[in-house]
């Protein structure tokens, strides 16, 4: 048998480009997550401990009170020792451009972990070399000289290096003595020792010291980073199971084309004494050698995709890194996915008779017995997770609840397709029956109502999660940009060292992006023996189109640590002391501030930008007040945070999801590559009838934007739905004086982008099996027994 199944996939390899597509799409999927977050989780770790990324032992030291470079090196097996010592970082600034730059100590050659681009690592004192990003960031060349604020001496740069990308600001290199004292030290092991030897022999041999091996310190190092937990890649490998999942529904419809497709063929060997055991065994391993090349196929693609990713985050670095247990695990899923999805259609055809194998659709009977059971069972369950989704909202935890009424509601709707799915495609024939073309393919649609339901369901669980992400990010996006707003009502405030002067509303005034800049005076007052900071809570909000802070002239708001009796009595008035979370000051009105006897000074400026989310801006006001201020409140930097994180999510989320539609939209192709074979007389018929090739072409075109259409739809209203459900959920497990106000939102672009690649890909995935079907001649087709 298995030589009967490696020769039919040898000799017909056609009939099986759809389903090793389909599993490596799905393995490619899980391949790509596993290698790529172990990549950048090597590459964040090494970041992160960078003097030791070279480093096979980490030494640290009890006391350090002398250079031990010469004991290390001494002890069996040491190849190499770098004192680690201290690192800093500082603002390097060349006219109007500045950077934050991280100073290591430069290493021996035998532990760099970075290329010269240019020059030569420094040797004296007043030299540094730079990485490329940070010449680039400052505009400077090797030749050049700095001086990083703070420091009083000047350095001349010798050398450009090819350093990794690095989430903490830029690399510097400074001179590093040969002989200095140090906390701890990198070791490099001889090439043919063992590491946990050399260990063994430097805290044996060098006293008052511990070894570690360096990837343990790296990983520890990341594991704090991260919580030991890693939720990004649990949640991205959650996905994958979902594109599999797709893909196993596809898989299984692809076997169906093919054992059509063979149905003589299985009925001939019926007929020479072969069993159903033996038949269908034939197809199980036929099913395990393309799962098998498919998730061969997957491995594969799935490398180039998480190198293209790598090198887009600068994780490739260090080079690719394969998680060896996990990628064998991912291959068993794929083939195990692929036998499982063509178990059931194995076994179906070689239990129906030679002459029942042309019936493509179940007997009245038949199709009325299961419709009894489905309804049944799919209105318990959708009336038990009504009943939870219901309760959830009185629970204690209910997001918690709200996931446990998900599951049985989401079940109820994927199994019910057959129900309502065919009804639908006769709704539209009725709709769109004035024309005869939109009609029969209409029709032709809800022939088959397992099948179809089946490429609907593919369909309604990958839109359906696009939806149920986009809703709840874009709902978490504006009610969190709302809160932001009533907490953060200034864009940014700096507050200055010293009396603000028209230099400096100058300097921030030019930033491209800011629209407005709003002086704020204030003045110091002492209340029940604290001083106080107070400020008018009127004219600064007016000036800036904000609602007054404080307008009433019997209350002075002050912060929630601010300890007095109330009232207390300020610039001739009795005052009620009111305290807000909100207030950093204290707040009065603008006439009692006017009659508070105390000098005023301008410390404090309000910034009004013209995108509160735009980092750049953000970035630029902090450069340019450094030194003189820094800014104190920003509702920007908020908005600019929640924005950024969401926006990327929701976009990288959508393009793996994208995945699992891609996967489901080769099941149309392959559904409409089996309407096509079933109807070879009726096509034939309608040719022969008069019927033109286009006509034909443009019903199998109609059919798949039926199919697509309706599994869409059915998605995306289902993921509002569950989008809105996670979203308000989320916000009901926050304490009610935190809770943000719930304000759903949908991203149009995104949905109707989403809706539209549907559309485009049916019509693509209708080409190949509309061609077959126009191009076979009407005294052919009618020959097809």
């Amino acid at each position: 048998m298995w030589r009967d199944a490696f020769n039919e996939i040898r000799l017909h390899p056609g009939r099986f480009v759809a389903t090793v597509m389909a599993i490596a799409i799905s393995v490619g999927f899980l391949a790509a997550v596993s290698i790529f977050v172990t990549t950048e989780q090597d590459s964040l770790s090494r970041a992160r401990t960078l003097p030791l990324s070279t480093s096979d032992i980490e030494v640290t030291v009890d006391s350090p009170e002398s250079p031990l470079q010469d004991k290390l090196k001494g002890v069996d097996g040491v190849a190499g020792v770098y004192p680690l010592g201290s690192q800093g970082t500082l603002p390097v600034t060349k006219g109007e451009k500045s950077a934050f730059v991280t100073f290591y100590a430069a290493p021996p050659q035998d532990f760099q972990w970075a290329e010269l681009a240019e020059g030569h690592y420094p040797s004296k004192e007043n030299e540094t070399a730079l990485s490329t990003a940070a010449l680039r960031e400052l505009g400077l060349k090797v030749g050049d000289t700095i001086k990083p604020e703070g420091s009083d001496v000047s350095f001349k740069v010798v050398g450009a290096t090819k350093d990794p990308k690095s989430m903490y600001g830029t690399i510097g290199y400074l001179a590093s003595g040969a002989e200095r004292v140090a906390s701890s030290y990198g070791i490099r092991v001889d090439k043919d020792a063992d590491v946990k030897t050399v260990m063994a022999n430097l805290t044996r041999d060098v006293p008052g010291i511990a070894a570690k091996e360096a990837s343990q310190v790296r990983q520890e190092n990341l594991d704090s980073a991260t919580g030991e937990f890693n939720l990004f890649k649990g949640m991205l490998q959650g996905f994958g199971v979902v594109a599999l999942l797709v893909g196993s529904i596809t898989i299984a419809n692809t076997f169906t084309i093919l054992l059509t497709q063979r149905r003589r063929q299985i009925a001939l060997l019926r007929a020479v004494g072969a069993s159903t055991g033996q038949v269908a065994g034939r197809l199980v391993i036929e099913a395990f050698l393309l799962g098998l090349l498919g998730s061969l196929a997957g491995l594969l693609l799935g490398t180039g995709v998480a190198a293209i990713g790598a090198s887009f985050t600068g994780g490739i670095y260090w080079g690719l890194k394969f998680p060896a247990v996990d990628l064998v695990v991912i291959v068993g899923v794929g083939v195990f996915a692929t036998v499982a999805s063509a178990v059931l259609p194995s076994i179906r055809a070689t239990r129906v008779k030679p002459i029942e194998a042309l019936q493509a659709v179940p007997t009245e009977v038949q199709a009325r017995r299961a419709s009894i059971v489905r309804m049944v069972l799919c209105v318990l369950l959708i009336g038990l997770g009504v009943a939870v989704v219901i309760a959830s909202r009185q629970m204690e935890f209910p997001l918690l609840w709200a996931i446990g009424g998900s599951v049985p509601l989401s079940l109820g709707i994927l199994l019910g397709a057959p129900l309502y799915v065919p009804p639908l495609l006769k709704g539209l024939a009725t709709l769109f029956g004035w024309r005869p073309t939109a009609r029969l393919a209409l029709l032709n649609a809800s022939r088959n109502p397992r099948r179809a339901a089946a490429t609907a369901t593919a369909l309604m669980l990958a839109v359906g999660l696009i939806a149920t992400l986009q809703v709840s990010i874009a709902t978490a996006r504006t009610s969190g940009l709302a809160a932001i707003n009533e907490r953060y009502p200034v864009d940014l405030a700096v507050q200055y060292k010293q009396e603000v002067t028209d230099q400096n509303r100058e300097q921030v005034g030019k930033i491209n992006g800011i629209e407005r800049v709003t002086s704020v005076a204030t003045k110091e007052i002492t209340v029940d023996g604290m001083e106080l900071v107070v400020r008018d809570g009127e004219t600064p909000e007016k000036e800036v189109g904000l609602k007054p802070t404080n307008g009433r002239d019997d209350v002075i708001v002050v912060p929630t640590w601010v300890e007095t009796s109330s009232p207390v009595r300020i610039g001739g008035r009795e005052l009620r002391v009111e305290t807000s979370e909100n207030a950093s000051m204290a707040l009065v009105s603008a006439d009692v501030f006017a009659d508070i006897d105390a000098p005023s000074e301008v410390k404090l400026l309000w910034l009004k930008m013209t995108d509160r989310s735009s980092v750049v801006v953000l970035k630029k006001v902090v450069e340019t007040t450094q030194g003189v201020g820094e800014v104190v409140e920003s509702g920007a930097f908020m908005a600019s945070l929640l924005t950024q994180v969401l926006d990327v999510l929701l976009m990288v989320l959508t393009a793996l999801l994208g995945v699992a539609v891609l996967v489901a939209l080769v099941g149309v192709g392959n559904t409409l590559g089996l309407s096509v074979l079933e109807r070879q007389r009726e096509s034939a018929l309608l040719r022969a009838l008069g019927m033109q090739r286009r006509q034909l072409r443009l019903t199998l075109l109609i059919e798949a934007m039926a199919l697509v259409g309706v599994g869409a739809i059915i998605g995306l209203a289902a993921g509002l739905f569950f989008g809105w459900l996670g979203a308000s959920s989320t916000l009901l497990m926050m304490a009610e004086g935190e809770r943000p106000d719930l304000v759903f939102a949908i991203d149009p672009w995104w949905t109707l982008g989403l809706i539209g690649v549907c559309l485009v890909a049916a019509c693509l995935a209708s080409v190949l099996p509309g061609r077959k079907a126009a191009n076979a001649t009407p005294t052919e087709a009618l020959a097809v027994e």
